[in-house]
């Protein structure tokens, strides 16, 4: 584990609580019929993203989103889904991005990050990965290629749809490396493979978290690795805290993913988990 002093960490990061704020104001701002988001410009009923199962066991409803429990692959997704237009319009620009953005880059989190990269670049050090592309996928305010391009060999690919970080990360991977605004599956890549794909708090907002790791599967590398960081919800931060745990934000955290859930997905993409 990575080990800092976050004691003072809200004083020290004023924005945070700002952050956690703001996303609630900006939840329950929506139109809700009864408690629940139901607006078709807003939100779209789904079925389980994982398996396609049409049912869904009710864990709990936060800030009028519905969260089920798939009963045939145990994956965990808000039923009352935000719409993919309106997500991306939200990366791109809201205050609450910005705010996030501000605070990956504050002096605690970037060094927590920085540690938190270095650890998972030496055990893929260790590998024969192909090649030394990397491409991270949703890169946000850019600390991990920033990191990569500042203790590794690895030449770094950017891929992300946020405004306020653009010249920091065509700073770093040189415009030609950094795919502004584009979905990975439309992205002609021109036979380019990548030795390490890596989705750092990306998989929990996909609205088709399928499509876009069966085309990472497309342009890795032979041998080469995907990372994929998410939240998990059955931790112990949410047994103790409960629907008001801070990464519960079901406008973008539209997936809780579970061990099956995962280890199904990946499969279906062509992955072997590690």
């Amino acid at each position: 584990p990575i080990l800092m002093d976050n004691s003072r960490l809200r004083q020290e990061v004023p924005d945070t609580d700002a952050f956690f704020a703001q996303i609630f104001k900006e939840m329950e701002s929506l139109p809700k019929e009864g408690n629940l988001i139901v607006d078709p410009q807003v939100v779209t009923p789904v079925a389980c993203p994982v398996c396609g199962d049409a049912g869904g066991d009710q864990l709990f409803v936060r800030a009028g989103f519905l969260i089920v429990q798939c009963p045939a692959c145990t994956h965990v997704y808000v039923k009352n889904r935000v719409n993919e237009e309106y997500l991306q319009g939200l990366y791109a620009a809201s205050v609450s991005e910005q705010m996030y953005r501000r605070i990956r880059q504050s002096a605690f989190h970037t060094e927590y990050l920085r540690r938190m990269h270095s650890k998972y670049l030496d055990y893929f050090g260790t590998l024969d990965c192909g090649n030394n592309n990397v491409l991270d996928v949703g890169c946000g305010a850019g600390n991990f290629l920033d990191t990569c391009k500042t203790y590794t060999g690895y030449v770094p690919h950017g891929l992300d749809f946020c405004e306020d970080s653009f010249d920091f990360i065509v700073s770093v991977t040189g415009r030609d490396n950094y795919f502004f605004r584009q979905r990975i599956e439309d992205i002609d890549f021109g036979g380019k493979q990548f030795g390490l794909i890596t989705l750092w708090g990306v998989m929990e907002h996909l609205t088709h978290p399928g499509s876009v790791l069966a085309r990472c599967a497309d342009i890795l590398a032979p041998g080469g690795r995907v990372i994929l960081l998410v939240p998990n919800l059955f931790s112990r931060a949410f047994k103790i805290l409960g629907v008001t745990t801070p990464t519960i934000y079901p406008r973008g955290h539209i997936h809780y993913y579970t061990r099956a859930s995962m280890e199904r997905l990946a499969k279906d993409c062509g992955f072997t988990p590690d």
